[in-house]
């Protein structure tokens, strides 16, 4: 997976998410834009058809908990649909890009 911060508060994500690698990279780039004050966070995920459960519990806690806004723009219907089995499209702002 490759992260770029492409804006103030977006990420773009190429690649299948998958390693723990992927999560702390993910962690440490949302966290960053957190850290400067952000109380929201777009993701462009355009190659990944999975997300690790340590990656969607990151999101879950920073929706549920921190309450911050988080917007998926997601390429691969695949993953869509499984944010939407999972009850977690909706928290996730998750739509197709």
């Amino acid at each position: 997976m490759q992260l770029v911060r492409s804006d103030s508060r977006e990420l773009t994500l190429t690649g299948n998410i998958k390693s723990t690698d992927d999560y702390l990279a993910i962690r440490k780039a949302v966290t960053g834009i957190l850290d400067e004050g952000g109380t929201s966070v777009t993701l462009k995920i355009l190659d990944s058809l999975s997300m690790p459960s340590s990656v969607i519990g990151f999101f879950v806690k920073l929706v549920n908990r921190d309450k911050i806004k988080v917007t998926m723009e997601i390429q691969d219907p695949r993953l869509l649909e499984l944010l939407d089995e999972l009850g977690l499209k909706e928290p996730f702002g998750a739509r197709q890009a």
